[in-house]
Order: C-alpha cells, then sequence, then structure tokens
C-alpha cells in the first residue's frame, strides 16, 4: 500500500500516522492505524499507554489536518461489533476535540463505513476564534497563584503579543516605592521576600517549620530519593517556564506537605548528577525571543545541608529562577501541519509566526507526492472567472436561465472546435436548477501546478444544488487523468480555506469526460459514485455559492490584479487613439 509515513522527532513506534495515497477522495487522508472505539470499549482496554497513544496520534492527526487546509482521518475499528450510532467514539477522544475545537461540529463530522471510521475535517478558520492556527498545547507555562498552568492558546497570543509589543521586558523587576510598615498587612512580596532569605541560608534544621507557604513565586516538593532524578526531570520544564514567564521564582524540594525541612539522603556524586540534570533540563528547553538581547535563562542551583542535632542527615534542593525578557516553553509547541508530504510538528519560531503574524499564510499548501509537481506560483495570465469584474458569460442553448459559462470567448472557441463538448455540456447540467460553469485551458496551472497537455480543458461547476465539481475534458482514450483530476481538485478545496477565504465545509467532486474526434462522449471516473461525504458537506445555499464565488475570485489575487490592469491598459489606448 502506497503511503507517507510522518516525520516527527518522536521515538519510533510512537507514533502511527501515515498519508493514504490510495484513497478515492480528492483530499488529504491521513491514516492513524488500528483503533478502539466507543466508550464502553476504550473504558475495558487494558493497555492504558495505548489508549492514551491512540488519542494522540488521532489529535495530532486533527490538528495537522486542521493547519493545512482540512482533509479526511482514516482509522481501521480494532474492536469487533462496533456501531458508531450505538457505541459513540469515546469520552476522552471526545475532550480532546472539545478542548483543541471552540465548537466541534463545526469543524469535524464523524462518518464510520464497514470496518473504516472517517473523520472529516474542515480547514481551521478565523470565523469562530481569533487565533490563526489550531494548537493542543501552547507549552507556555505560567504561575496561577500556588500552580504551574500551561497557557491555553488564545492567553498565549495575549502573552506573545504583549512581549512583541514592548520587545521584551527587563530581567530584573522595577524596584517599587518604599511602603510605610503596616503590622497586619501581609502581600505577595512578604512570602517571596521569606523564601529569599531561606534561599540564602547555609543550613537548616531537620522538622524547623517553614515561615512561608507556597505563592506565585513559591513552589514545593518532597520526593523520594530513589525517584528524585525522574521527578526532577519531569517536573523542572514546566516549573522553570512558568517562573521565567511570570516573575522568577523558586523550588524547593525536600519540604513536607506540613511545611517542615525533611530533605532526602544523597551522597555527593549524587548531588552532582542533579546539578548536570537541572543544567542540562533547562538548557534545552526552548526559548523565543523578541529583544535586541537574546539572553539565555538566568537561574542559581543550590543544595541546603540538612542538620539533626548538628549532624548532617540530608539535603534541599533549591533552584532560583530569575523572570526571562521573552517566552521559555516546556517544550515545543504541540501544534501540527502537513508539509513536504510529512506530517509534522511545528517549531516554537514556526508557531510564533503563525500566531502573531495575522498576514501569513501557508507558502505551501500540503498534497500527497502526484505526478502533477508543484510550479511557479506566478503563472500566465488566464481566462478565468472573475466575479469582481464580471466578464461576460455564455448561455447554454435551452438552459439560459439556469446555467452560465464564463468566460465566454473560451467557451465558444472550445464549442466551436470540438464537435460533441456543448451537448455533454448541456446534458450534464440538465438537473442543475441553477449554477456558474467555469472553464479554463488548465485548472491545475490557474492553482499553481502542473499542466497536462492531454487535457483538453477543465470547467468548474458552482451550483446550488450540491458540492463544486471539477470536470476534466480530455481527447486521449487510454490515458489515466485520475491523478491530475484528483490532485487540482485537492489542492483547490485547500486554496479556497487557506487563501480564498472559505469558511465552510466544503469537498470538489470531479468528473472526468473522454471526448473522440467524432464527437463521440463517455464518462471514465465519477468520483460522487466513488465516496460519501457526510450531509454537512452536501449543503449549499445562496449564501454559500456567493462565498464561495467570492473566495475563487482571491484564490489568484496577482492574476485578478493583472486582469484588471490589462483591462483598463487597453481602454486606456482605445481612448486615447479615437482623441
Amino acid at each position: 500500500r502506497k503511503e507517507l509515513l510522518l516525520g516527527n522527532c518522536l521515538t519510533a513506534g510512537k507514533m502511527n500516522i501515515s498519508i493514504d495515497l490510495d484513497t478515492n477522495y480528492a483530499e488529504l487522508v491521513l491514516n492513524v492505524g488500528r483503533v478502539t472505539l466507543g466508550e464502553n470499549n476504550r473504558n475495558k482496554m487494558k493497555d492504558r499507554q495505548l489508549s492514551k497513544q491512540q488519542n494522540e496520534n488521532i489529535s495530532r492527526a486533527v490538528c495537522a489536518l486542521l493547519n493545512s487546509g482540512g482533509g479526511v482521518i482514516k482509522a481501521e475499528v480494532e474492536n469487533e461489533d462496533y456501531s458508531y450510532k450505538k457505541d459513540g467514539i469515546g469520552l476522552d477522544l471526545e475532550n480532546s476535540f472539545s478542548n483543541m475545537l471552540p465548537f466541534v461540529p463545526n469543524f469535524l463530522d464523524f462518518m464510520q463505513n464497514g470496518n473504516y471510521f472517517h473523520i472529516f475535517v474542515k480547514s481551521w478558520s478565523l470565523d469562530t476564534s481569533s487565533l490563526q492556527i489550531a494548537t493542543l498545547s501552547s507549552s507556555l507555562y505560567k504561575r496561577d497563584v500556588t500552580s504551574a498552568k500551561v497557557m491555553n492558546a488564545s492567553a498565549a497570543l495575549e502573552f506573545l503579543k504583549d512581549k512583541e509589543k514592548t520587545g521584551g521586558r527587563a530581567y530584573l523587576r522595577p524596584e517599587l516605592p518604599a511602603k510605610r510598615a503596616c503590622v497586619d498587612v501581609q502581600e505577595e512580596s512578604n512570602m517571596e521576600a521569606l523564601a529569599a532569605d531561606f534561599f540564602n541560608r547555609t543550613e537548616l534544621n531537620y522538622k524547623e517549620k517553614l515561615t512561608f507557604t507556597e505563592s506565585t513565586h513559591v513552589e514545593i516538593k518532597n520526593f523520594s530519593t530513589e525517584k528524585l532524578l525522574q521527578r526532577i526531570r519531569e517536573i523542572l520544564p514546566q516549573y522553570v517556564s512558568a517562573f521565567a514567564n511570570t516573575d522568577g521564582g523558586y523550588l524547593f524540594v525536600g519540604l513536607n506537605k506540613d511545611k517542615e525541612i525533611i530533605g532526602f539522603k544523597s551522597e555527593k556524586s549524587y548531588l552532582t548528577k542533579l546539578e548536570e540534570v537541572t543544567k542540562n533540563s533547562i538548557g534545552k528547553l526552548p526559548v523565543h525571543h523578541f529583544c535586541m538581547e537574546k539572553g539565555t535563562i538566568n537561574y542559581l542551583c543550590k543544595f541546603l545541608g540538612v542538620y539533626d542535632k548538628g549532624s548532617l542527615c540530608g539535603y534541599v534542593y533549591a533552584l532560583r529562577v530569575e523572570r526571562f525578557c521573552c517566552a521559555v516553553f516546556a517544550k515545543r509547541p504541540d501544534s501540527w501541519h502537513v508539509k513536504d508530504n510529512r506530517v509534522k510538528q511545528l517549531t516554537e519560531k514556526e508557531w510564533i509566526q503563525f500566531m502573531v503574524d495575522s498576514e501569513r499564510v501557508y507558502e505551501e499548501l500540503p498534497s500527497p507526492a502526484s505526478t502533477s509537481s508543484p510550479v511557479s506560483q506566478s503563472c500566465p495570465l488566464r481566462e478565468y472567472i472573475n466575479f469582481k469584474i464580471q466578464p461576460r458569460r455564455y448561455h447554454l442553448p435551452g438552459l439560459s436561465e439556469k446555467i452560465t459559462c464564463t468566460p465566454e470567448t473560451l467557451c465558444r472557441n472550445l464549442f466551436s472546435q470540438h464537435e460533441g463538448l456543448e451537448q455533454l455540456i448541456c446534458e450534464e447540467m440538465g438537473s442543475v436548477s441553477k449554477g456558474s460553469l467555469i472553464f479554463s485551458r488548465s485548472w491545475s496551472l490557474d492553482l499553481g501546478l502542473q499542466e497536462n497537455n492531454k487535457v483538453l480543458c477543465d470547467a468548474l461547476l458552482i451550483s446550488q444544488d450540491k458540492p463544486p465539481v471539477l470536470y476534466t475534458f480530455h481527447t486521449v482514450q487510454d490515458e489515466e487523468f485520475k491523478g491530475y483530476s484528483t490532485q487540482t481538485a485537492l489542492t483547490l478545496k485547500q486554496k479556497l480555506a487557506k487563501i480564498g477565504g472559505y469558511t465552510e465545509k466544503v469537498c470538489v467532486m470531479t468528473k472526468i469526460f473522454y471526448l473522440s474526434p467524432e464527437g463521440k462522449t463517455s464518462c471514465q471516473y465519477d468520483l460522487n459514485l466513488q465516496v460519501i461525504y457526510p450531509e454537512s458537506y452536501y449543503r449549499t445555499t445562496t449564501r454559500t455559492v456567493k462565498d464561495l464565488e467570492e473566495a475563487l475570485s482571491n484564490i489568484l489575487p496577482e492574476e485578478n490584479q493583472i486582469f484588471l490592469f490589462v483591462c483598463l491598459f487597453i481602454l486606456f489606448l482605445f481612448v486615447c487613439f479615437f482623441l
């Protein structure tokens, strides 16, 4: 089976996502392998790690498609006798989708087809969110009173825009004016000052009571010596990120829940390992700078000796983290897209650019590998529909009130040069109540793909009866045109969403016709007979048709401008000649 495997930085075997190239859908299809579905079935899974992994795979596939123009997720159902209408998908999966999306039904549709389960994913859009891309986790932490909490995407955007606007911030907090001492008034700064005094001590007493508690600037932990290295590795990224992104703070390990000094037993060599783990963990944290200085994370790690009746009995791990100038991540943001035929995790730099740059769009829309290789986006000026300029339209005989064809000159030339083409179009449009048929010598070339010289022409139908249909007409009987048609339809759909600004659910059907020299025609491929979409993809209204037309006119903005300029220039020459 033809597949392109996931490209990622995770350990091999932990991810199971591939691009399905054998699909009949004119979509980007991600295969997530075998999955257990249904609330009861997922609750009965003995391997909880496998359940978590399946959830992560599906969530990341959804995220990748949201950020890549939409598509379909394909899963083979693991459990026998599964029924979507009876069993559902599973509460853990529902929660993952809800955490990712503002309103799940606006973006996802679910459909079971035999032993396969499909999730249809609409492209991410700004109509229901102010965010540019979908994100599973920002990996940016902040201190929220006594907790280290990951910022949701909206909070992260506000945080990043503030840093971008100010060009970062000073490492040291500004000095506050001296205040009159008030005996009964206690503030956050009091606890921070007490924690600072504790950090600067050289000796601690076993079972000594602390004079402060956890706060925005203080975190207290207690781990057994056996698990200390592992636990320090696990917690450092989020706590360092939280302190650095807020106003700095202290992490103490070796203090119990009763706020007593307990410490942990350790040899000097073990303390050296702890210090090395701290250095390596903090050194690996991703950072992003908006400032010119581009400094590093400032911290100090100490081991405070704990004494019982004058004898050393253990240590307290003490870490002071200074506030950071810009942004510190606990790890790379958990946000994905499809690029270069691979599912990839965004780097922190890429993610921030997409988050804060409202003008940025994907330079390369994803698509499965095919015989149509990308070419320059600056394709020659084409005769295509421009709804803003409203070119003259050709009306089909007997269908003048129903169907209009554009551009008129191209339609007349094609119909006069190729016997049987106009009759075929009339027969195809007979069941359409109202619509527009947009002809091009090559829609593929108009969209920045490779032209197929054996294609006579393409025509895109926009109507209120059905989803958009891309017709491909050719005169080479034994040639395979399915790949060409599918690639063109896929690219068209992705550009409608990512460049054209179309925000509704949409699919592009394909239909391929052979036209003989004698004018005889035959249908060689009809996608509508091969695949089934959810009902929501078949709903079209006057408004959605208008939105589609608007999106189409925006797909090739440079060519639209050239077309308008040429028209105005010709008009200018005409006026000058007669004057």
